[in-house]
């Protein structure tokens, strides 16, 4: 399958968008992954029983939210000029902010499934 042109520049210019805001994005979900992960074993030390880290996602799911927030809010404000190149290649500031935040939710759905695990696999071996 190839991927017309229009396609692979819009792929091009969230990557590019994306890498801007990549290191916030992924210390925040570092930091929810690592909270989640502390009140799971907190649970099972105090022996509690484990019903799971996705109990534990609807708190730090929010704390994500609201500092994307904020960040959309610094970003859009910092990089003002730059949404003159990407309005050049056609590509609307709601459709790169949405397709954006779908690829950091991914990534961080995908690491508290990860993380979900870890402490699965951790609790398992007990």
């Amino acid at each position: 399958m190839v991927m017309g042109s229009k396609t692979r520049t819009f792929v091009k210019a969230v990557f590019i968008f994306y890498r801007g805001l990549a290191i916030p994005a992924v210390l925040i979900t570092l930091f929810c992954c690592a909270g989640a992960f502390l009140a799971s074993m907190n649970q099972i030390r105090q022996h509690a029983g484990y019903d799971g880290i996705f109990m534990f996602i609807a708190p730090f799911f929010w704390i994500k939210t609201v500092t994307n927030i904020i960040l959309i809010f610094y970003i859009d404000r910092i990089r003002a000029n730059e949404r003159y190149f990407y309005h050049n290649l056609g590509i609307g500031r709601s459709s790169l902010w949405g397709t954006t935040l779908v690829v950091d939710y991914l990534l961080f759905f995908l690491a508290i499934l990860l993380t979900g695990l870890g402490v699965s696999l951790f609790f398992l071996q007990r």
